[in-house]
């Protein structure tokens, strides 16, 4: 999960949070929605979170992605 901030001499100034699965896909969340997890995805561990076709196929009972 990466964490960028707009630029402080803009007006608009805002988190985003990029999060990111081990599988490739990438959702990006901005201001009040910055710290929550996009729909479907879970987290595995305070610096890891799947996305919801990883989460489907793991409920399956395939492995984890690395």
């Amino acid at each position: 999960m990466g964490v960028a901030y707009s630029s402080p001499d803009s007006a608009l100034t805002r988190i985003t949070v990029v999060y990111r699965c081990p599988c490739g896909a990438a959702v990006s969340e901005v201001g009040r929605h910055a710290g929550i997890l996009p729909l479907g995805w879970e987290r595995l561990a305070d610096e890891k979170c799947i996305c919801a076709h990883c989460v489907e196929r793991l409920r399956e009972g395939a492995p984890a992605p690395a």
